[in-house]
């Protein structure tokens, strides 16, 4: 009835756009769904030291790694006391402070595990109806495809001495069930007889494209649902890479840019210019969304006009109820340049930003240079578990094509458009031969299924 394709895509980038605000607070989704950015507390050399060695050190934490299910080794070689957080919630070996290394063996050999218990982006678990499993001969499968290690765990540097691995187990489904008495029934059966009992959903379909290193993307979605309600699309590395944030979605990958500092010049900044989509003989919006200062610049004007339209798709413009993570460090991020030194050097240094934002709050922001290109300084490290405060990229492009409320079939009928376009330009070519990178698209449709006698399920999309 439902298969939905790189579903761990579009559920993490719904979680950044709509989801609780990460930014220096912990919440509520941290028990249950395992969300969390950076919050203030003990961190650094000094927060498990021996015993005399001075007050703890007050810092930013990564929220996943220090309190949720993280394992934090950090540590430094001239001293056996670990700095880092160790393994959490569940090691079962304590740290006790004691100066070996045979203590510190102790507190990083335990494996964390925890519980989770999430409600599923599927359509048919999100809708209004109750599912009617008495008349579809008690038959409801959820079939799970679990991701690799690279897509779902991320490694702040260094090497790994052993493969890294994940375990899901004790999987239950906790549903509410519901029963009627014989009328409902009887009432139920006529329904089977005399046409059939619709339900109706809306679901995800995906669709793939390379960027091609091109500073020019047309890409044809080949979608031919009768009520298209919203078309998303994000920018990400093709292929996942385990030191590295694997969810993180761009706004610019090109990372060709360099500038002097003692020059502040904005001649070499680069960014994504505009945006439209093309469905038959129109255009949505009317007018392309700019996200750079001029028409066919090369600086970006921070894309509050790309972000109205994401937040119109997601029905949540004007809500100030919702507060996500989302904030101009990590929408419509520039490339970056880590600073290794103490200092920027004020003369003619060349600095090039070849840094994506896709590090998961290990690097803090430092300043932004004349054409809004960002120098950023790493925190986190193996010799220390304090956390900087610059989370993963999460930009997205989005249209909302409903035409009502969205409680009916109400989207555009993708059967009588002859094509669907997504035009976008940047003012440089997008990722290179070492940073290969993809448009992942996804439709958001509406779909039933009408639910017949003899237990026959008919699906309509």
């Amino acid at each position: 009835m439902e298969d939905i394709p790189y579903y761990n895509v579009i559920v993490r980038s719904l979680t950044e756009w709509t989801g609780t605000n990460q930014s220096f607070g912990i919440d509520q989704t941290s028990i249950n769904e395992g969300i969390g950015g950076v919050s203030f507390g003990c961190a650094g050399r000094n927060a498990m030291g021996a015993p005399g060695a001075g007050a703890a050190l007050q810092g930013a934490v990564n929220i996943r790694q220090a309190y949720i299910q993280g394992v934090d080794f950090a540590f430094i070689a001239a001293d056996t006391s670990p700095p880092g957080h160790g393994t959490v919630p569940n090691a079962t070996v304590p740290y006790v402070g004691v100066n070996n290394a045979v203590n510190h063996a102790m507190f990083s050999g335990n494996n964390p595990q925890r519980r989770y218990q999430v409600q599923f982006a599927l359509g048919i678990m999100s809708q209004e109806k109750l599912i009617p499993t008495k008349f579809m001969a008690s038959q409801l499968a959820i079939e799970i495809t679990l991701a690799n290690v690279a897509e779902c765990m991320y490694v702040n540097g260094g090497t790994l001495s052993t493969p890294l691995s994940y375990t899901v187990k004790n999987v239950n489904l906790i549903p509410e069930i519901l029963e009627f008495d014989a009328s409902y029934d009887e009432s139920f059966l006529r329904g089977l007889q005399s046409g059939g009992v619709p339900i109706k959903f809306a679901t995800w379909n995906q669709y793939r494209f390379s960027t091609s290193n091109s500073s020019s993307m047309n890409l044809q979605i080949q979608e031919r649902s009768r009520s298209v309600k919203a078309i998303f699309a994000v920018q990400r590395r093709d292929g996942a890479d385990l030191f590295k944030d694997s969810g993180a979605t761009f706004f610019n990958t090109d990372l060709s840019q360099t500038i002097q500092y003692s020059q502040a010049s904005a001649a070499n900044a680069s960014t994504m210019q505009e945006y439209q989509f093309r469905i038959g003989g129109r255009y949505f919006p009317s007018q392309a969304v700019q996200c750079s200062t001029e028409v066919g610049g090369k600086i970006s004007n921070g894309g509050a006009e790309a972000w109205v339209e994401m937040s119109k798709a997601l029905n949540v413009l004007g809500d100030y109820r919702l507060s996500s993570s989302v904030n101009t460090k990590r929408w419509a991020a520039a490339p970056q340049c880590n600073i290794t030194g103490t200092t920027l050097t004020a003369n003619s240094t060349v600095y090039t930003f070849d840094v994506l934002s896709e590090y998961d709050y290990d690097f803090s922001l430092i300043q932004n240079t004349a054409g809004g290109l960002s120098y950023i300084r790493q925190v986190a490290s193996g010799t220390s578990a304090q956390s900087g405060t610059l989370g993963s990229a999460c930009f997205g492009i989005a249209i909302d094509l409903e035409t009502s409320n969205g409680l009916e079939i109400s989207g555009l009928n993708a059967e009588e458009q002859s094509d669907i376009s997504l035009i976008a330009r940047y003012s440089a070519s997008q990722g290179n031969a070492s940073n290969s990178m993809v448009f992942d698209v996804f439709t958001y449709v509406d779909q039933m299924i009408v639910l017949r006698e003899n237990n026959v399920l008919e699906l309509i999309q």
